[in-house]
């Protein structure tokens, strides 16, 4: 027997053997591996997809919630009932069956508390019965009540310069522009027009902002307060808009503006409604003409109980004097109720007028004249009263045929009033020392 061949043949057979094997498990690693890769995959692309499709709802949930908080602060009652309904039909669609969206609420921990049912149950449970409220009225969807006026009394010392009809609705603000023309805003906010003394329409602005209040810079740029988007938009004359102030949380309402410094005074407030306590936030804030914050101006009232609350409850204008930089704030402070607050130009509470709190009174506008005093529209006689600079009634000067809603002053006792009927008097007042 040939035992060197059969030993080579033996050792061939065994390396053929060994390939093979070494053949078969690397096959067999390589389908392992794929394997194990292409499960890998599929488990992420589940967890993957899980996770857009938690966040998906979560970002859902967190605009209808977003929604109706914006809503409950403008009280419209049944738009927030409207959104908790679609806030519960998407919650309901967390309540899944999938494995995977479980394990990525597991790994992500969703645990914010608005978006617990049991929580929005207790937000929204007593809109029901606030909805029932008729008599609560909203303070800023403004409904003229039905009126009684007193005796039409003559003001000899007054001179009607001309009237003219600028619209259909109410003028909401005027804003003095030139010695013969300013800007006006009717109560539908669509726009605002530029016209002169004559009726003429010069310019107009579309702004769709019906929630706000207009001022214009020494520059002719006009400025709106916008409370729903929380922010100050300017409205230049080549048509440009831009945000110039973001009030972050809070509701920007009145806005008036010093020409010769362009500092901004702009009224914030985190409800507008009539209900004010200790942590209500009602002030004002100056800016800058850039938009930087250059002062906080509050101020606060004594409870009985030892307590503080903001002076200010629902103000609905702001208006500068531009002799001496006092700051006049047109302030509702119940239904068809308010007053005028006067600070000076460095947050100091000057007066407030009517001096006492049980008078009738509904101010709609104030404005301010070289002598330092000041003119007053009140709702509920039709009456313009001229205050001293300490807030002391000197006489009224002009009596309205409708409800005088906003005023302008041009200088020299020049005044335009603007009326719930759309209609514009020019008028020119004495001052208290018979100058004009």
């Amino acid at each position: 027997m040939d035992w060197t061949h059969y030993t080579s043949a033996l050792i061939w057979g065994s390396h053929s053997f060994s390939r093979e094997l070494r053949e078969e498990l690397d096959r067999l690693i390589h389908e392992m591996t794929k394997t194990i890769k292409d499960s890998k995959k599929a488990n992420m692309d589940k967890i993957h997809t899980a996770h857009h499709t938690v966040k998906r709802r979560h970002s859902q949930l967190n605009s209808l919630i977003k929604q109706a908080k914006a809503e409950i602060n403008r009280n419209n009652i049944h738009n927030v009932l409207s959104l908790y309904n679609n806030i519960n039909d998407a919650i309901d669609g967390y309540n899944t069956n999938s494995q995977d969206t479980q394990i990525d609420f597991q790994y992500y921990k969703f645990i914010a508390g608005e978006l617990r049912k049991e929580n929005l149950e207790e937000m929204f449970g007593k809109l029901e019965a606030e909805v029932k409220k008729s008599n609560q009225e909203n303070p800023y969807e403004y409904v003229e009540p039905a009126r009684t006026c007193s005796l039409k009394q003559d003001h000899a010392d007054t001179e009607i310069l001309c009237q003219f009809k600028a619209c259909e609705k109410g003028i909401a603000s005027i804003c003095p522009f030139k010695e013969d023309r300013a800007f006006l805003r009717d109560n539908t906010g669509k726009d605002i027009k530029l016209i002169k003394e004559s009726g003429k329409v010069l310019r107009s602005l579309t702004t769709n902002t019906k929630k706000s209040d207009v001022a214009i810079t020494s520059e002719g740029v006009v400025l709106i307060s916008c409370p729903e988007l929380v922010c100050v938009k300017t409205f230049s004359s080549d048509g440009t808009i831009r945000k110039l102030i973001l009030t972050e949380d809070l509701h920007p309402y009145g806005i008036g503006v010093h020409f010769d410094t362009d500092s901004i005074v702009v009224a914030l407030v985190d409800s507008w409604d009539y209900n004010v306590n200790s942590d209500s936030k009602r002030f004002l804030r100056k800016y800058s003409k850039e938009g930087e914050t250059l002062q906080t101006i509050e101020s606060i009232n004594k409870t009985l109980t030892n307590g503080n609350k903001p002076l200010i409850v629902s103000p609905y204008k702001v208006r500068l004097s531009q002799y001496t930089g006092d700051i006049g704030v047109v302030n509702w402070t119940g239904p068809n109720q308010g007053n005028v607050l006067v600070f000076g130009t460095y947050g100091t509470l000057k007066y407030t007028y009517p001096h006492k709190t049980d008078v009738t009174f509904e101010p709609h506008d104030i404005t301010f004249d070289s002598q330092n005093q000041s003119v007053v529209a009140d709702a509920v006689s039709q009456l313009l009263h001229l205050l001293s600079a300490e807030g002391d009634l000197l006489r009224t000067i002009y009596q309205c045929d409708n409800t005088p809603w906003s005023l302008g002053y041009f200088g020299r006792g020049k005044l335009w009033v603007g009326q719930s009927d759309g209609t514009v008097s020019a008028i020119r007042y004495k001052f208290s020392k018979d100058k004009r």
